[in-house]
């Protein structure tokens, strides 16, 4: 679950939130990930990671994180 706080403590807002959530959400569907497990846990550092890296734009998050993912199993 992705929550409106980063772990400094940085505030994210509700339309930021709700694009986070559904890109996780989206990922996790897709790729079978269980919503609470250490597996979705990473996915959300990830999606945090791009987010606070600049990323605003709910496909352009998807896509770099995907891009992550393929690295990390191919």
């Amino acid at each position: 679950m992705i929550t409106r706080f980063t772990r400094a403590g940085e505030f994210v807002g509700p339309e930021d939130l709700a694009i986070l959530q559904e890109v996780f959400d989206n990922l996790c569907k897709e790729h079978k990930f269980e919503h609470r497990s250490a597996t979705a846990d990473e996915l959300a550092r990830q999606i945090f990671e791009i987010y606070k890296a600049g990323a605003r734009d709910r496909e352009r998050i998807m896509t770099l994180v995907q891009a992550r993912l393929q690295r990390r199993v191919g």
